[in-house]
């Protein structure tokens, strides 16, 4: 509204000074005087004004350049008019314009500017550049710049209306109508200006400026003697009456020293309430002024809210003794000190409660306290809490990305910027800044996977789509390639361009790795139990079966479909439905007794045929559900089998004595000839002495020694039919000593020949075995025989045969047979048990005996083995359970 009528009072002056210069232009008087009887407006003061209208204008309608130059025109006008005295010589202002009328009217100074005129285009002026001046200062002082001339203009008004002759008041002053009407209507319209940019900075609160004070008081005292030093500047000359000039001007400075008084009063007051105003400000605010010893001297409101002291508790104190104020250890700081000295702190309010500040210290001094400190408190316990909470957060979601091998992403689709998460690329085996921008994550992804990508993005971004997922592989990682698949959501801006995409990618290598061996052990074992001949059955916790394979179905004679969601004692006879039912029941409660053994039973086909079957089972829990596997196997044929195979070892091991019994033969007729030669020889030497008439004790000691001998050839044949008759296995305690010492004397019985040596050391503590003697001797025989064999190939002196028995820690007893040979070749000792392989080369042998020996000792539930003894030779050991003297 100020600018309207602001615009409205500028355009009538203008209108007014083209009038004036009409007037002149066309010889109407009236249109220069506006009254008969007037003094009449001057060509160039009418221009000076108008110069003046066109700026206030320019001004209001935002053209300040050609504000400018029209306010530095007028004012030109202004600064010639008040050197005319000094200028005549040169130059007559007022024969400028239209100087034949103006000398026709007859008057002195005809056409130069007045003191009104003079006052108002240097006045005007510089009162529209102060009211738009950044400055304070300029902008007070503007309206008592524009309020001096509408003094003159006023006073000059009074006086014309006042006198009968108005062209006869204060010729010096030279006052028109148009003239005071064009002053009125520009010192309106500035002042409007100058109220209207005041509104606009009224509602800041502003500090007291003495300077200001001291300038408009300079002012008060010097502006009236402006427009009275211009008046004695332009009065030479002039005609007019004293008086009048003098009542003007008093006039004038009345009211300018009015108008100043008022100002400063109103300025003071002004003061005062923004004074007021700040106060209630820095009251309520947390601050606090201490002195040189740190003693409180000004406790605010503010204070007393936050920490709970009035203020006579608080006068007096140290502040920090009061507050209890310390400092944060690094790793509790939340605020980091600015550059001003601002500081963290940890203080204590009245109730004992924390909280934390930021304190800022303003020193100064007063020439009553001397050295003051003023304390700015900003209380940042909320902020501390808030970060506390975002620092955990992002604790928290830093240890779920690491522990997830998860990477968060943030593209800046415009800047062409990712920023990860930290840590993500050094997961992924990739230097930091790998995967910084657009370009360097694209020349690592497959580019297959580039354009699936690609199309993803682009279709995403077609439909303005919210989020969209991505499965793509990296190259050139450390180690090998990488799999991510994740989520991202998209922003766009107002086009509905992508300028952001946010997301997660999570490394999937691994589990892809598990999936695929996942997938081919799946495939694999499809074939293998699509090609394994033993049955299958998947079994719930409950009996029920879930699965029935092809051989199964072979196998019992019943189509899955048939099979399949029923109980699985229809698979098993009758009789043996309930013992079944508690080995399941009896897993299912405790986890034993089913899986890891291998059970033999008996099961029962469509058509009723019963078979032997062996069980293997494993169990597993899926989604909370028990799954048991079982595999069957028809013993049928292996029974059979093994029934043909234990009569076919019995007749091997009989055949096997008898072969060792032939190969004895020769040298048992010779050992046999010795006892029988010297029976003969006893009892020759006996009949001699009787028939010599002798007797006596001779005769009975050789009669003894013939017995004795006697005896001794019917062991020998004795131990032969024992070890050759074949007859059932007998499990009996038996003496180790005398069973291997029995074995020797058989192996040994014709060998003399051969300077062999048997050594034996026999275990003390390793007495007695729980075995058939006589086939732990056809093993020892055996053993026996081979070394025997072996020592043919080395010198007399050297064939040494060493027979040792120990104890060991499982009730077992170990019997080990060692030679002096020239040992087993590695190839012998990988295929040393099997059938058909024999340790005596090209000498012959059925290559039985050794896979004889070890499944009669696995037999008694021991071992049988072989090495090369360290010292040279073959050393074979076999275990036997070992039975205490106690219980024998």
């Amino acid at each position: 509204m100020n600018v309207t009528t602001a615009i409205v009072l500028a355009g009538i002056a203008l209108l007014c000074g083209l009038a004036t210069l009409a007037g002149w232009a066309l010889d109407i008087p009236i249109l220069h005087r506006f009254l008969p009887r007037a003094y009449p407006m001057w060509p160039v003061a009418a221009i000076g004004y108008i110069f003046v209208a066109l700026g206030v204008l320019s001004d209001h309608t935002r053209r300040p350049s050609f504000a400018i130059a029209a306010y530095l025109a007028a004012m030109a006008v202004g600064v010639i008019g008040t050197l005319q005295p000094v200028l005549e010589p040169w130059i007559d202002l007022g024969q400028l314009v239209y100087a034949d009328r103006v000398l026709a009217l007859g008057l002195q100074h005809a056409g130069r500017p007045g003191v009104n005129a003079i006052v108002f285009l240097l006045m005007l002026p510089i009162a529209a550049f102060a009211s738009r001046s950044k400055w304070r200062l300029l902008r007070e002082v503007a309206p008592l710049v524009a309020i001096a001339p509408l003094a003159l203009a006023l006073a000059s008004a009074t006086g014309m209306m006042l006198s009968d002759n108005p062209a006869s008041v204060n010729l010096s002053l030279r006052a028109s109508v148009p003239g005071t009407i064009m002053a009125l209507s520009l010192t309106a319209a500035i002042l409007l200006g100058h109220w209207r940019v005041d509104a606009q900075r009224s509602s800041r609160i502003e500090r007291s400026d003495p300077v200001a004070i001291k300038t408009v008081v300079a002012g008060a005292i010097l502006l009236p003697a402006l427009p009275a030093t211009i008046e004695l500047l332009l009065e030479r000359g002039a005609h007019g009456e004293p008086i009048t000039s003098h009542l003007v001007l008093g006039v004038f400075n009345i009211l300018a020293i009015g108008l100043i008084a008022y100002w400063a009063v109103n300025r003071v007051g002004r003061e005062q309430i923004a004074r007021a105003e700040l106060s209630l400000a820095l009251d309520g605010a947390t601050v606090v002024m201490t002195d040189a010893r740190g003693r409180i001297i000004h406790w605010s409101l503010g204070c007393q809210q936050l920490y709970g002291w009035t203020e006579a508790e608080a006068l007096g104190e140290n502040l920090y003794m009061l507050l209890r104020a310390q400092c944060p250890n690094w790793n509790s700081s939340y605020a980091l000190p600015d550059a001003d000295g601002a500081q963290e702190l940890i203080e204590q309010r009245k109730d004992g409660s924390q909280l934390h500040v930021i304190e800022r210290l303003l020193r100064s001094a007063t020439p009553t306290r001397g050295a003051i400190v003023v304390h700015s408190i900003l209380d940042i316990s909320e902020r501390v809490s808030a970060l506390r909470a975002l620092r955990a957060s992002e604790e928290r979601l830093a240890q779920a990305t690491a522990a997830h091998e998860l990477g968060i992403f943030d593209w800046d689709v415009g800047g062409d910027h990712i920023n990860w998460s930290p840590g993500t690329e050094q997961r992924l085996g990739l230097p930091l800044g790998s995967l910084s921008s657009f370009e360097s994550w694209k020349q690592l992804i497959e580019p297959s996977d580039l354009e699936s990508l690609r199309a993803t993005v682009v279709e995403a971004v077609a439909e303005r789509a919210e989020r969209f997922s991505f499965r793509y592989r990296l190259t050139g990682c450390k180690g090998t390639e990488r799999t991510l698949e994740g989520s991202a959501r998209c922003f766009y801006n107002a086009a509905g361009d992508l300028i952001r995409v946010v997301g997660a990618a999570l490394d999937i290598t691994e589990r892809d790795e598990h999936e695929a061996a996942l997938r081919r052990r799946e495939a694999q074992l499809r074939t293998v139990l699509e090609t394994v001949p033993d049955a299958m059955i998947v079994l719930s916790g409950d009996g029920s079966i879930l699965q029935f394979s092809a051989a199964a179905e072979e196998l019992w004679g019943y189509r899955a479909s048939e099979v399949v969601g029923r109980d699985f004692t229809m698979l098993i006879p009758a009789d043996e439905v309930e013992t079944d039912q508690e080995v399941l029941h009896r897993f299912v409660q405790t986890g034993e007794g089913l899986v890891g053994e291998v059970l033999v039973g008996t099961a029962q086909t469509a058509d009723g045929r019963r078979f032997p079957a062996e069980m293997r089972a494993g169990a597993a829990r899926s989604d909370g559900h028990l799954l048991i596997t079982v595999f069957v196997r028809d013993l049928t044929e292996r029974v059979a089998t093994e029934q043909r195979l234990s009569e076919l070892n019995n007749e091997i091991a009989h055949v096997s004595r008898q072969s060792a019994m032939s190969e004895m033969a020769a040298d048992l007729a010779h050992e046999l000839n010795q006892p029988l030669s010297a029976t003969a020889n006893f009892l020759a030497a006996a009949r001699m002495l009787i028939e010599r008439g002798e007797g006596g004790p001779r005769v009975t000691d050789l009669l003894r020694m013939g017995s004795e001998q006697t005896q001794r050839a019917g062991e020998i044949i004795r131990r032969l039919r024992a070890f050759v008759a074949r007859g059932e296995v007998e499990m009996r305690v038996e003496s180790v000593e005398r069973t291997v010492r029995d074995a020797v004397e058989l192996v040994l019985v014709g060998t003399g020949h051969f300077n062999l040596r048997v050594s034996f050391h026999l275990d003390p503590t390793a007495r007695f075995i729980l075995a058939d003697r006589i086939q732990v001797q056809q093993v020892l025989v055996n053993l026996l025989r081979n070394a025997v064999q072996a020592l043919k190939l080395v010198e007399p002196d050297d064939r040494q045969i060493t027979i040792t028995s120990e104890k060991l820690p499982d009730q077992m007893i170990a019997i080990t047979v060692t030679d002096s040979g020239p040992g087993l070749p590695e190839h012998v000792l990988e295929t040393l048990f099997s059938r058909f392989s024999t340790t005596k080369g090209g000498a012959g042998g059925m290559g039985i005996g050794l896979s004889i020996s070890k499944r009669i000792i696995e037999g008694h539930g021991g071992m049988l083995s072989a090495e090369n003894a360290p010292g040279g030779g073959a050393s074979f050991r076999f275990t036997l359970p070992g039975i205490e003297e106690g219980e024998e």
